[in-house]
């Protein structure tokens, strides 16, 4: 029986880190409108509900930013209403369905909004905290900035920004460790006393890892439905396999999730529209690292699902990547997501090369048997049915 228990707030930090460190003029950033958030949030005395509210929300305000041109484009301080509108409605588009996340939709949609009598407080304390970091010079001392910083914020207030926050943040200006905190990462968003976790069903983690696909999907055409497809080759495998329903249901999420780590690979890699150089494939490797973390991130429950997810670039001989493993290391689901991986991308279109022919695969995936990459029997599954996969993967490229 599947139990996860999950940490919300561990799981959209690692989310919004990942997507950081493919930019890292912005490393950070999510984390830092958390901690500015949270101190204008206590400042203006509020419930402990909506302090955890207003944290979350922080780590997601920027989901909906789907490129690193977007991102440099937010970094304006006060960058045109047609740059600003289309990443809150993208993040509000992207939470508003989920149930794990739909009740902070209204905040992402809302927190570039100018201020106004109807603005509620949490989107308002987000715009604030999300301009503070964006006017701090990152390469200058902090404590050196505070004077400039609050008078900016007092000529916009009751315009741009609500006075209440902006009263809110005179007063943290007066307190020269929320500064420090700030300049040397030691970032607070949370009480000892707050709980974060949540149960998820099946139904709520399948939600989750398809919210995060589209997040990556959407990063590169190259990658666009890619992760759909092999979701859809790993849990046919998987059915032919005789697994359980629970285990088939669990290898299709893992599916979803395996590419998770390219979120944190610049967009120029992703973007690339040939072959890559020796140095942008290691900057590569790293996206199976990265998935394999972000995904335990989520929480207590999701080890098995992180590796199924995670080593699909792993081999049997113990020459793949990131961390070595052989075939003692590997089960047989770690094992079939890596065969259903590669048999996807060999007969997949991209913008540089078409499909292979069926005959082109069935070599490449035996060379890779033989070189002792991937599970000879698995493999055997894989060209058995090797009609309808590629069946599966023209009909997602088709709904692209």
């Amino acid at each position: 029986m599947l139990h996860i228990e999950a940490d919300l707030l561990s799981t959209v930090a690692s989310f919004s880190r990942a997507g950081d460190l493919s930019n890292l003029t912005f490393l950070a950033h999510s984390r830092r409108v958390a901690h500015i958030a949270y101190h204008l949030g206590k400042a203006l005395t509020l419930e402990r509900n909506q302090l955890n509210e207003l944290v979350l929300s922080a780590f997601l305000h920027d989901i909906g930013v789907m490129t690193n041109l977007e991102q440099l484009a937010l970094a304006d301080l006060e960058p045109k209403r047609s740059q600003v509108a289309p990443h809150c409605q993208a993040g509000y588009n992207l939470l508003q369905g989920t149930q794990v996340f739909g009740w902070l939709a209204q905040n992402v949609l809302e927190h570039h909004d100018y201020h106004s009598p109807d603005l509620r407080i949490i989107p308002a304390i987000l715009h604030v905290a999300d301009r503070v970091d964006i006017l701090l010079d990152k390469s200058t001392y902090s404590l050196n900035q505070v004077d400039s910083l609050l008078h900016y914020f007092s000529l916009k207030s009751g315009y741009i920004f609500n006075p209440n926050v902006v009263d809110a943040l005179r007063g943290l200006g007066e307190v020269p460790s929320f500064w420090l905190d700030l300049e040397f990462g030691n970032y607070t968003f949370f009480d000892a006393e707050d709980n974060f976790g949540r149960v998820l069903t099946i139904d709520e983690l399948e939600e989750m890892a398809q919210l995060v696909t589209q997040l990556v999907d959407a990063k590169s055409p190259f990658t666009h439905r890619h992760s759909q497809a092999v979701t859809r080759v790993v849990a046919y495998l998987g059915t032919k396999l005789n697994m359980s329903k629970e285990d088939v249901r669990l290898i299709k999420i893992a599916g979803l999730l395996h590419d998770i780590g390219k979120l944190a690979v610049p967009d120029e890699i992703l973007l690339h529209p040939g072959g890559l150089t020796r140095a942008q494939r290691l900057v590569m490797k790293q996206h199976t690292y990265h998935s394999y973390h972000l995904i335990r991130c989520i929480g207590s429950g999701t080890e098995r699902l992180a590796g199924w997810a995670a080593f699909h670039h792993e081999k049997l001989n113990g020459t793949g990547y990131p961390f070595r493993l052989s075939a003692p290391d590997l089960d047989r689901e770690a094992r079939l997501m890596a065969v259903a991986d590669m048999t996807e991308s060999l007969l997949e279109t991209r913008p540089y090369r078409l499909g292979m022919s069926q005959d082109k695969v069935r070599q490449i995936l035996y060379n890779n048997v033989n070189a002792g990459h991937i599970d000879p029997e698995l493999t055997d599954l894989a060209i058995a049915y090797l009609d309808d996969i590629e069946e599966i993967v023209h009909a997602c490229q088709k709904s692209a």
